[in-house]
């Protein structure tokens, strides 16, 4: 059937709940031996009336009532049980598959996108619980009534019982058959489901360009499409299901005929008494759907299958690499990061970084200047181990990078990005982010060095102003001084800094580099440069030329050079120029 449920997450999460599970079958056994004990207690009263003898009904109906009493019972349980098992199970899948994301190759989102992630969280996994809540329960309970309800059969008459089996060979190989259309059809399903939760989340988040752009008939387009392929492969599978169910029904009257002649002819012979016969009636009703759901579960399992495998997949991603080292934040010489020869590939084809060497000193500043595309963008997530270098050495306060754990070496860095995220939640807790378990006060100190304290005090709600989604509440500058107040919380010994003034006005432009000027003293700070005019103070700037060091030296120096550098920096003071007239 394909189903891998000993993958760990699967029989870890199943078997930590194991307890519900049992006792949800050993109720569903109970409520069989229920029904069966009082099927052959109403058969034996029945042959004794219509012997002629006489049955004592103050005596009858109390072990009926007792049956009942304890059918209901169990019935509760086994219901209370599965309700349970299929609500921790979700909630434990959900829950390691939730932590398994956060420690993911930062490679792993780039490749899948948020659409496809978001659709194995939301629906697969409901899939997957529909799986433990109603599919794998009541294959087990089916199992258990075949079980039990056979034996009794036996007992009271073997060719009866056999002639109950005859059709289900016919049943199983065309449920088989069935299950494979169904399997197909949930993959293609699913694929289109994972397209059309994309372009919805790309429109939602891209809403400012969808409408300055009049690209609303554009993106609804693109949605009917995958909608209509959704809900063309529901229909295939509706097809293909509603065929099964009329097949499975059709065949099952068969049995159920041919059982019931045969039973007469065994009443007439002497083989079987009436009240065997009533018995067999009950049970055989009891029997002949568990016998079709077992045969045709094939079909609901390939299809299940489909959402277990997706989500599995992403359970079954290797984490991020991490060395076990936390070293401290210091080296026995003033180097604090060196790379020798390292070369990096997103792809394992195109080159991006091309032995590169440098040498970043404690204290120091140095920018990476260049070219769109030439690789700069890299470097900063190869310095934070957002991707592993493909050769090379990188050392980190004189120890290999691949030698730190993960979590610590991030720890050495605080990171300022030109396209600041903020979590839809207060100013308050997202600056608070910056360091784990931060008082009112060091948010609050650490806003007033990032020039935003009296902004945020000025707000109705002050520190507890909702930002919004990505901090849309907020403008630009003030989004990146809220980024920059918690860098400074972070306080981390190296500054990575992706140009936070660029595109800034000059009065905002101003505020921000007093904040980074302030946030740099004591640091050792790296800057990705877009405008020239703002790392010409830098200890050293690294030329970025097609994923190579093309150039390095002081802002005089490479002028003097005249070559990358200054046929750059020439072009930036023309084209200010140009703006000044």
């Amino acid at each position: 059937m394909g189903t891998r449920l000993k993958s760990n997450l699967y029989l870890d999460v199943g078997m930590r709940h194991g307890g519900l599970l049992l006792t949800y079958l050993l109720a569903a056994a109970v409520i069989n031996a229920v029904v069966i004990a009082g099927n052959d207690y109403l058969a034996r009263a029945t042959d004794t009336l219509l012997g002629g003898g006489t049955v004592e009904f103050s005596r009858f109906f109390l072990p009926l009532g007792m049956m009942i009493v304890i059918g209901t019972v169990m019935t509760y349980i086994r219901d209370i049980c599965a309700y349970h098992y299929s609500a921790v199970v979700q909630r434990d899948i959900r829950g390691k598959i939730g932590a398994h994301l956060l420690v993911l190759p930062y490679s792993y989102y780039d490749e899948k996108g948020t659409g496809s992630i978001m659709t194995k969280l939301i629906s697969d996994i409901s899939e997957v619980g529909r799986f433990f809540s109603e599919i794998m329960p009541e294959l087990l309970v089916d199992f258990i009534t075949v079980l039990t309800v056979s034996v009794y059969l036996l007992k009271m008459d073997v060719m009866l019982t056999v002639m109950l089996f005859v059709t289900f060979p016919v049943l199983m190989v065309v449920a088989d058959r069935l299950s494979r259309h169904l399997s197909s059809v949930a993959g293609k399903r699913r694929t289109s489901i994972d397209a059309r939760t994309k372009v919805a989340y790309d429109a939602i988040s891209g809403i400012e360009i969808v409408r300055s752009y009049n690209l609303s008939d554009v993106m609804q387009r693109k949605i009917d499409f995958y909608i209509d392929d959704v809900a063309e492969q529901g229909c295939k599978s509706t097809r293909i299901t509603s065929r099964g169910y009329v097949l499975r029904h059709t065949v099952n009257t068969i049995p159920v005929v041919v059982c019931y002649l045969f039973a007469l002819h065994e009443i007439m012979t002497g083989k079987i008494t009436t009240g065997d016969m009533l018995a067999f009636s009950v049970l055989l009703s009891r029997i002949i759907y568990p016998l079709s759901n077992i045969v045709f579960c094939v079909n609901d399992i390939r299809e299940v299958n489909v959402s277990l495998k997706r989500v599995k997949e992403i359970y079954d991603q290797p984490p991020e690499e991490s060395g076990t080292g936390a070293f401290a934040m210091e080296s026995n010489d003033k180097t604090v990061i060196a790379w020798k020869d390292v070369t990096f590939s997103y792809d394992g084809e195109r080159s991006v970084l091309n032995g590169i060497s440098l040498q970043i000193d404690k204290g120091s500043t140095v920018a990476f200047a260049g070219g769109s595309g030439e690789g700069k963008s890299t470097i900063f997530k190869i310095l934070c181990g957002f991707y592993r270098m493909t050769g090379g050495s990188y050392q980190l306060f004189g120890h290999e990078y691949k030698e730190w754990e993960i979590g610590a070496a991030r720890n050495c860095f605080s990171y300022v990005s030109q396209n600041v995220f903020l979590f839809p939640e207060s100013i308050w807790k997202n600056v608070a982010y910056g360091r784990e378990n931060a008082t009112r006060e060091d948010v609050i100190e650490a806003c007033k060095n990032a020039n935003i304290h009296d902004f945020i005090v000025s707000l109705p709600k002050g520190y507890d102003t909702m930002v919004g989604e990505r901090g849309v509440r907020l403008s630009g500058g003030e989004r990146q001084r809220i980024s920059i107040a918690r860098a400074f919380l972070k306080d981390a010994p190296i500054l990575l800094l992706d140009e936070p003034t660029a595109a800034m006005d000059s009065g905002t432009e101003g505020l921000l580099s007093e904040a980074i000027n302030r946030i740099s003293v004591g640091k050792t700070v790296i800057i990705i440069a877009h405008r020239l005019s703002t790392i010409k103070d830098a200890d050293t700037i690294y030329v970025v030329d097609k994923g190579r060091i093309a150039e390095a030296g002081t802002h005089e120096e490479l002028l003097s050079l005249n070559g990358i550098y200054a046929m750059m920096h020439g072009k930036e003071e023309a084209d200010d120029e140009e703006g000044q007239q």
